[in-house]
């Protein structure tokens, strides 16, 4: 984990790597707590599996694409210039509605290692019947 500074930081998307995903990729612009605010990601995404963050709460703001993103059961619309915010522990999980991927920023906050612990996506546990 890089140390944190807070101090200014300028960072460009066009040299920033893409990072494989299971429906398609991110650049993680501002992480691994290098902000204490909030981590900075550009993810492009057809898809999102259902998942929640134990201690991380997300903010999405949509650049690109149409679809749906379902927040603790309840569908919502996503297309250019929604903003999404979702606690953390709330389940998660989005789909494009067409074969445009959905490209957004995540504002992941607070800042830390996505690797973390407290960051890192978990299934939800399914209650049997």
């Amino acid at each position: 984990m890089l140390e944190n500074t807070n101090k200014p930081l300028v960072r460009y998307l066009d040299e920033t790597d893409n990072i494989s995903c299971p429906y398609g990729q991110v650049k993680r612009i501002i992480t691994g707590g290098e902000f204490p605010g909030a981590n900075v990601h550009v993810v492009t995404v057809s898809r999102g599996g259902e998942h929640y963050h134990p201690a991380y709460t997300e903010v999405y703001y949509v650049l690109s694409g149409t679809g749906k993103i379902t927040l603790g059961g309840q569908i919502h619309v996503l297309r250019p210039g929604a903003v999404v915010v979702i606690p953390a522990g709330t389940v998660h999980s989005l789909a494009s509605d067409t074969d445009e991927d959905l490209t957004f920023i995540i504002f992941g906050m607070p800042g830390m290692s996505i690797d973390a612990p407290e960051a890192h996506p978990q299934k939800p546990e399914r209650t049997k019947v």
